[in-house]
């Protein structure tokens, strides 16, 4: 059955010229062949939500639907243009709990950092709601923040002195938003929802306060991503400065 995403849309003009010089970007970031990966491999991670073990995976380079594959590795190219980034990225069987993930370790050459999604995930949230695709589009856009967290000073300033994930998982909260914010501002689409994502962050929320794992809770991470969404919508800004407003706003919830 095709899968129907209202949000993934083909491209104008700008965005054919902005992909001209980043278009060796699409054969990185979707891998050529499935690659096994293990715990040894990816000692590093940050997951969606909590509850992520990585005691092996097989890393797939498909999520099943070839049109989906396309229009999922053309957000990806705006996405990591958005954060300069370039991670590998791939999919996994995510039965036993849905989920998606970033880790600094390379699986994929001239590639930095990984992003693998769940495609149980990929499923649900695709057919949750009629904005799903935009949802995906946080989704990933919210693990490539885990990346350029990870190859800048911002990992270890949200997450060195705290005792749990919940700065850093804010913080990438509110560069996805970001990212959709801009996204809008860039092609002046007044017909995307962001409803999708944050209903998808609400749902994800917890209140483990004492875990190492938190994440937030569900209305603190819709707050961060609104926040990022406003700054999206008024400045294209460089992303080191969007991070460091994120990094403000996220000190103080």
């Amino acid at each position: 059955m095709m899968l129907s995403i209202p949000f993934f849309k083909k491209m104008n003009l700008k965005c054919k010229k902005l992909l001209t010089n980043i278009c060796v970007l699409i054969a990185a970031l979707l891998f050529n062949q499935a690659v096994y990966a293990d715990s040894a491999d990816l000692p590093e991670y940050c997951s969606l939500q909590s509850g992520l073990f990585l005691n092996g995976l097989e890393i797939l380079d498909s999520s099943g639907n070839p049109e989906l594959d396309q229009s999922i590795s053309l957000e990806l190219t705006h996405i990591a243009e958005s954060f300069k980034v370039l991670p590998g990225f791939g999919f996994y069987d995510d039965s036993a709990a849905k989920n998606a993930f970033a880790a600094r370790e390379s699986i994929i050459p001239d590639t930095r950092g990984t992003v693998i999604f769940g495609k149980q995930l990929l499923a649900n949230e695709l057919a949750r709601h009629k904005w799903g695709g935009l949802a995906v589009a946080g989704i990933m856009a919210h693990e490539f923040a885990h990346i350029y967290q990870m190859q800048s000073e911002f990992y270890e300033l949200l997450l060195g002195s705290q005792p749990t994930h919940k700065l850093l998982e804010l913080h990438a909260d509110y560069l996805a938003g970001y990212y959709l914010g801009l996204k809008r501002l860039r092609t002046n689409d007044t017909e995307i929802d962001i409803k999708a994502f944050l209903d998808s962050l609400y749902l994800k929320g917890d209140t483990h306060f004492y875990s190492r794992g938190h994440h937030g809770t569900p209305s603190e991470r819709k707050d961060a991503m609104l926040e990022g969404y406003k700054m999206g919508l008024t400045h294209n800004l460089d992303i080191h400065e969007v991070a460091i407003a994120g990094m403000n706003l996220v000190k103080k919830m």
